[in-house]
């Protein structure tokens, strides 16, 4: 599955022909609705993001899951996004490539165990922009931990200004 996505990534970075709506120095902020596969929790999220270039942003996140079977876990993110419009530039696809540090917290009665990690971030994302300043994303990110591994699914709006 890694791989699969791995290699998903890297050709659609060799796709990016056209003009997507995002431009160098826009900023733009975000709320997701997140679900983590490895806490089996939802979760919620915010976001800033940065174009660096034109099609090129990065995005720095925060992200939450509520505590599930005594287990807490939220996660800061670096990302960046490649954006490929698909037949309009209202509508665009995009792989994501990033790092990402993780803190797990696992409590039951007596005392807690608690782990931080550092990963990175492979996915992709679809966006649609209502209009020049609100849009809509969904979006898989699979983070690679050395111990625990966890695909995020989001659901989000984003406000540029």
């Amino acid at each position: 599955m890694k791989k699969i996505l791995t290699f998903i990534c890297v050709m659609m970075l060799g796709l990016g022909i056209g003009q997507a709506q995002v431009h160098q120095g826009e900023t733009a902020v975000g709320v997701n609705l997140l679900y983590g596969s490895e806490i089996e929790s939802m979760g919620l999220g915010a976001r800033f993001q940065y174009g660096i270039l034109d099609q090129l942003r990065a995005e720095v996140g925060f992200n939450g899951f509520f505590a599930h079977k005594h287990t807490t876990w939220w996660d800061v993110n670096l990302n960046a996004h490649y954006l490929v419009p698909i037949r309009s530039e209202q509508f665009y696809i995009y792989p994501l490539a990033g790092v990402n540090y993780t803190m797990t917290k696992v409590k039951f009665d007596g005392p807690s165990d608690e782990e931080n990690h550092v990963g990175l971030n492979v996915g992709a994302g679809l966006e649609y922009e209502f209009n020049e300043h609100f849009g809509v994303n969904l979006e898989y990110r699979h983070t690679i931990i050395r111990k625990v591994d966890q695909g995020v699914f989001g659901l989000g709006v984003n406000y540029k200004f």
